[in-house]
């Protein structure tokens, strides 16, 4: 059961915590460069949609679909929300302004972007102190019951063994 624990504990470690962020963070990297390659909004969240997985594939077919159904994309950006969460709310008013005025998307979606990174950076370093605490239990578990098994028991052996029963000589 040990050897389980043990085996499981890597995975355990470095899973993100937070998947939603990082899908955000996919999201937004992915527009920004489709956007940059000369594609237009809608036609970047079909390429989206199309090739990329999870919630941020979810989240580009949503805001396709209400759009096919004759909504606006600043209204379909509710799907942001809905799905990534109050972390959003910055990229849905950017793109929701950008589709009413006209202005240029993608010089504010790097400054959102580059928030986004610093923060998952910042998460990363937060799991990476507290990386110790939990290597604590394998230490305690494995390597001490061995450091005890390989360095005091045979000394209690020896010792044990060294004894006599019988009356004392001398």
């Amino acid at each position: 059961m040990l050897v389980r624990l043990i085996e499981r504990l890597p995975m355990q470690l470095f899973r993100r915590r937070d998947d939603k962020s990082a899908s955000l963070v996919e999201f937004v990297d992915l527009l920004v460069v489709l956007l940059k390659s000369g594609r237009t909004t809608h036609q970047s969240f079909e390429c989206i949609a199309r090739w990329s997985e999870g919630d941020v594939r979810r989240v580009a077919e949503r805001m396709l679909q209400r759009c096919e159904q004759g909504e606006r994309l600043a209204d379909a950006t509710g799907e942001l929300i809905a799905i990534f969460g109050s972390a959003a709310v910055g990229i849905a008013n950017t793109l929701a302004s950008a589709e009413r005025d006209g202005l240029p998307i993608a010089p504010v979606l790097d400054r959102l972007v580059g928030e986004a990174h610093s923060e998952r950076r910042r998460q990363a370093q937060i799991d990476a102190a507290k990386l110790p605490i939990k290597l604590a239990f394998p230490l305690v578990a494995c390597v001490l019951p061995s450091f005890v098994a390989l360095t005091v028991v045979p000394i209690l052996i020896g010792a044990l063994s060294s004894l006599t029963l019988g009356p004392p000589t001398g």
